[in-house]
């Protein structure tokens, strides 16, 4: 059995911004990576709510959450489902990541390699799309063009000439309200908002609200929409990271897939 978490393209935010924008990508970007260096550990709580199919059945829940991030590439989210606390998590370090969900009818855990996991997109609670949302765009590397129309849109392209990611920034703050994210085909892949943004360190703002789509196949409507209701400053001790950032091992799940280039490979249960 195989969970696809999947969803509708989400339209663009309808406020339709009074300031004009940057004149060229290279303002554009001068202003987003001025704000790389003030990204900040932070722990936060709040709740979800997420929707997502099994085998063509929809099914919902609703779950407080945990969270703590050390930017940029270490976060770790777990939200109460079905009367255990570790019911889901998602976590990821700068070398791996990893999702897992434990009610009965789901029993499965994904994780992979970020070096070996492509375009890998399935996943509505994707670790890498929920980095995002606190700042691990780092818009110092690859190969961005800049257009306009109500919002300020960076394109990210590969060398290849592939679209791989497109950024909506909202003039006047100036702080990214969209990411589409786009599978090699050109189609969207996943969609995520940010909004009701809160500065929670001195030039560091984090979004409250969170909601993500990923695309999986036509008719289906699954997202996770995340609200935080508390988000503060953190710092993290070497064995707060080890028991938040390393990977365990998975044990006692029905499904085990590794992700490799894209694709998610289920594994041998020992």
């Amino acid at each position: 059995m195989f969970v696809f978490f999947a969803g509708c393209a989400v339209r663009p935010p309808k406020t339709v911004s009074p300031c004009p924008g940057k004149k060229t990508v290279d303002e554009s970007l001068a202003v987003l990576n001025s704000r790389l260096s003030k990204i900040a550990p932070i722990r936060a709580s709040g709740q979800c709510l997420l929707r997502y199919h099994i085998e063509d059945k929809s099914h919902k829940e609703n779950f407080p959450v945990k969270l703590w991030v050390n930017p940029p590439r270490e976060i770790y989210l777990q939200g109460d489902v079905a009367f255990d606390a570790t019911g889901l998590v998602l976590g990821a370090n700068a070398d791996e990541f990893w999702f897992w969900l434990k009610p009965k009818e789901i029993s499965s855990y994904w994780w992979g390699a970020w070096s070996q996991a492509g375009d890998w997109q399935d996943l509505v609670l994707n670790p890498s799309v929920v980095l995002d949302a606190f700042g691990s765009v780092d818009f110092r590397l690859g190969d961005w063009s800049l257009t306009h129309g109500h919002y300020d849109i960076l394109w990210l392209h590969n060398d290849k000439a592939v679209l791989l990611k497109r950024v909506y920034i909202e003039t006047c703050d100036y702080r990214v309200v969209k990411i589409e994210y786009f599978d090699p085909s050109g189609a969207i892949a996943a969609t995520a908002e940010f909004s009701d943004y809160k500065e929670v360190t001195e030039g560091y703002f984090v979004p409250e609200s969170i909601k993500i789509t990923v695309l999986v196949a036509d008719g289906i409507e699954d997202s996770a929409q995340i609200t935080l209701s508390s988000i503060k400053p953190a710092r993290f001790n070497a064995d707060q990271r080890q028991r938040l950032f390393v990977r365990p091992p998975p044990r006692g799940f029905e499904h085990i897939y590794e992700i490799i280039n894209g694709n998610a490979s289920e594994q041998t249960v020992k």
